[in-house]
């Protein structure tokens, strides 16, 4: 049985497909999204935002959903008073033996960002759980249709599509799109289906998580901290705050010694949550017992002709730096805005070759970040400490290199060692505050609302350039200038900070990303800028 066509058909209702349907729907595409699942999830699983998730979902209007439904993450020691109302949770791990002993605890990791200087966007602590539905209603309102218990079990391409093949709740359906994302998943059936291998470290292992509520009363004395690794002989593992009077905690088991997620009993999770609270009369409610494994891999493709994988379908990550979602999400919003303007004929289909060259090598960088900090639990040889990066420096201060992207330095470094923001093309465009329309805004706020070409007071010649290359092509474009009394309006340091002087200009794509710079005045304006747009929606 038929059921109608779509533009774009996303396979999978976690985060990341929920994400890549919002993003599309605000882009004027009406997604189809198929989930297996009766229903959204119901555990908190993936927990931590981090700042440049949250800056994609401020672009969307949903930053201060999520602020509201999580707890902001602070430094150590910081906003105490929001920390004790549960409000706010600092970025620490402590070693212990359980709650109870946390007097006796150490400082195993410990992360203060100064956020403030480059985002106007702090990362949130929040249960997918919580968010997940604020993007599938988000999603739905901008007009994206969304359809659980729809099982996809069947796939095939040709020029001009893709034909799906779904169970929808016992009945088999088609659905002919012109694209599939595929978010599905560690164990991506739709991988499976395109024959797409990977490259995997392995196992670093295997964890059962328990979700459980109990009310564990904490002294102000006691130190604060989002997790604790529990070096119990009774129960080793993570014990991760969720959020006031939740928990999450992950403890291992050893296939190799005959252990499954069968011996984890409800019982055995009462008594282990015990364990976990050093309180052996505890009341304890177990909300699941979900078994995962610590897993690495990167996807020898993230395309198959008219197929993209996104998130965990094409690249897992060991939890260390809580990156999973966090790169799924970002792949989606690379993703969308190139669907979005190929499909209604701003771009030929060459732009979306920019996706896999942009995201697999970041994809394989994080994966590999993560895989180095949990096998390590933080403490690097020396061999590792070249490789390392920070946390922030993985998760946006990354660098792409495409055909989306013109004029990157050919010594362009994937993950620098330091977290800068300087307007290199292939870099997220440098926040600043600034005035615009009235309002003190982030120049983030501004520079994601499509293609945007930002330059200097008195570049006239810009201004008419950016109407004659949007007339010429049918590309929106939006003309800013930045300094005193302009559309970004401040003192000038902000387009100096984008390393473009007096007669230069700063063009921006959709997704915030530096697509071109000219440092300073060039000789023809209109034929340079088209020029640039030309390389990366034409290919030529």
């Amino acid at each position: 049985m038929s059921d109608g066509s779509t533009d774009v058909l996303i396979v999978g209702g976690g985060p990341v497909g929920l994400s890549t349907a919002l993003f599309l729907a605000r882009k004027g595409i009406r997604p189809i999204l198929v989930e297996r699942r009766p229903r959204l999830s119901t555990i908190p699983r993936a927990t931590g935002l981090h700042a440049r998730t949250v800056e994609i979902f401020r672009t969307v209007g949903l930053e201060p959903a999520v602020q509201q439904a999580g707890m902001k993450i602070v430094g150590p020691g910081a906003e105490l008073d929001l920390v004790r109302a549960g409000r706010a949770t600092p970025l620490v791990m402590l070693g212990a033996q359980s709650l109870a002993d946390l007097h006796k605890s150490f400082v195993m990791e410990a992360h203060d960002v100064d956020y403030d200087t480059f985002t106007p966007s702090w990362p949130i602590w929040c249960g997918q759980d919580h968010y997940e539905p604020l993007l599938h209603d988000a999603a739905v309102e901008a007009g994206a249709e969304i359809r659980f218990q729809n099982e996809l079990i069947g796939l095939t391409q040709d020029q001009d599509g893709v034909t799906a093949t779904v169970n929808d709740n016992g009945t088999t359906r088609t659905i002919r799109a012109r694209y599939v994302v595929a978010a599905d998943g560690v164990k991506s059936p739709v991988r499976e289906m395109l024959q797409i291998g990977n490259r995997s470290n392995g196992v670093a292992g295997n964890f059962v998580s328990i979700i459980f509520r109990a009310k564990v009363d904490l002294p102000d004395t006691a130190p604060r901290f989002t997790l604790i690794y529990l070096m119990n002989q009774l129960a080793q593992g993570l014990l991760l705050f969720i959020e006031p009077g939740r928990w999450m905690f992950g403890v291992n088991y050893y296939p190799e010694r005959g252990q499954s997620p069968a011996d984890f009993t409800p019982e055995r999770c009462v008594e282990l949550a015990r364990i976990a609270a050093g309180d052996p009369e505890l009341e304890v409610e177990v909300e699941s017992a979900q078994p995962w494994d610590a897993r690495h891999m990167v996807a020898d493709a993230y395309q198959s002709g008219r197929v993209f994988l996104a998130g965990d379908a094409c690249h897992a990550h060991p939890p260390a730096g809580g990156f999973g979602v966090n790169a799924g999400i970002q792949d989606a919003h690379n993703l969308a805005w190139k669907l979005a303007d190929v499909l209604q004929g701003r771009a030929d289909e060459s732009l979306l070759d920019s996706y896999e060259a942009e995201r697999r090598p970041v994809g394989a960088a994080t994966a590999d970040q993560a895989w180095m900090l949990f096998r390590t639990r933080g403490q690097l040889a020396d061999e590792d400490k070249a490789a390392y990066r920070d946390f922030v420096i993985v998760t946006m201060g990354y660098r792409y290199t495409s055909n989306a992207i013109v004029g990157a330095p050919a010594d362009t470094e994937l993950l620098p060692r330091e977290l800068t923001f300087t307007g290199q093309p292939g870099s997220r465009a440098p926040h600043g505050w600034v005035d615009h329309d009235g309002a003190r805004v982030s120049t983030i706020d501004v520079l994601t609302e499509g293609w945007t070409l930002a330059t200097a007071p008195g570049g006239d010649a810009w201004l008419a350039a950016v109407e004659a290359v949007s007339a010429e092509t049918g590309l929106p474009i939006t003309a800013l200038t930045a300094g005193p009394d302009g559309d970004l309006a401040d003192d000038g340091s902000w387009l100096a900070s984008c390393g473009v002087g007096p007669g230069g200009a700063l063009l921006v794509r959709p997704d915030g990303i530096v697509a071109w710079r000219s440092a300073g005045p060039v000789d023809d304006q209109t034929q340079t800028l088209a020029a640039a747009l030309a390389t990366i929606l034409r290919g030529a």
